[in-house]
């Protein structure tokens, strides 16, 4: 019993203590700016995955509690996925690096349970049985989940292969929405910044030597940035598609703006949308 106990607790341990999960190419220079924090830059690159999503429910809010309250779900898990990977490279710990990968696995699959009824692709024979097709979806993601502990070194790479096929279904969203423009100019720019973003993850993993020899070993980092700009562009393109495709559900005209220029052609604007009720004045 005593030995089954301190087995318990031993691997309780390596769970939690620093370093015991993958360290990416900065983990080379580890705790020089703060004696606490592993992987620095990584670390605080997490702040615009937890923020973005954020700003985008918030801009919803009203069309979230009347219309389809679940399309806060993959946003509040992105949020989670920033807080997780905050973590993780912050010790660099297993378990901070599984609840990383368990979020991200989640928040694809949850963001089809959410979307599922708005998309083209979608057939629409078996739009009566989206409820079980939800479920489905639900217990395959419990599966995946389960097999994310089995061998975690190899859960990132599974994740890039598995973000290959929704970069497609996104982009295909995107050219087959001609009666929205923004949502094929946002999917163009999630194929761009995604693909950069790639990019950057490919270069940090298998080419770390050479960043380390150059001295520039942030390309993770960079990652983060880029990767959460392309889902919140995301979350912003599937948000004005679910408002559009369910007008006759209710009353709400989606209209984007861009901040810090009004206007669309400069590509460092950041859409977000606003929400104009039928019968009013559109400032």
């Amino acid at each position: 019993m005593f030995d089954s106990m301190d087995s318990i607790k031993n691997e309780m341990e390596r769970w939690f203590q620093y370093e015991t999960g993958h360290a990416w190419c900065e983990s080379a220079y580890k705790y020089q700016t703060l004696p606490f924090v592993a992987e620095f830059f990584n670390s605080i690159t997490n702040l615009p995955i937890i923020v973005l999503p954020l700003i985008n429910v918030m801009m919803l809010k009203r069309y979230i509690n009347e219309v389809n309250w679940m399309i806060i779900l993959p946003h509040l898990l992105l949020t989670t996925n920033g807080i997780a990977s905050t973590y993780y490279h912050s010790t660099l710990n297993l378990f901070g690096q599984i609840v990383d990968e368990l979020s991200l696995v989640w928040i694809i699959n949850i963001f089809l349970v959410a979307f599922f009824p708005v998309m083209k692709w979608y057939p629409d024979r078996f739009k009566q049985n989206i409820v079980q097709i939800r479920w489905a979806i639900v217990g395959a993601t419990v599966f995946i989940s389960a097999l994310c502990f089995m061998k975690p070194s190899v859960n990132a790479l599974a994740l890039m292969c598995f973000s290959i096929p929704s970069a497609l279904v996104i982009y295909y969203e995107g050219v087959m929405s001609s009666d929205m423009p923004e949502a094929t100019t946002y999917s163009w720019r999630v194929f761009v910044l995604w693909g950069m973003a790639s990019g950057c993850w490919c270069a940090d993993r298998f080419l770390c030597d050479v960043w380390l020899y150059l001295g520039t070993p942030y390309l993770h980092a960079a990652f983060h940035l880029l990767s959460s700009l392309a889902a919140y562009y995301v979350f912003v393109m599937f948000s004005l598609l679910d408002i559009s495709r369910r007008a006759h559900e209710h009353k709400f005209v989606a209209h984007v703006k861009y901040f810090p220029y009004e206007t669309k052609r400069n590509v460092f604007n950041f859409p977000y949308i606003t929400l104009i009720e039928l019968g009013q004045r559109k400032d």
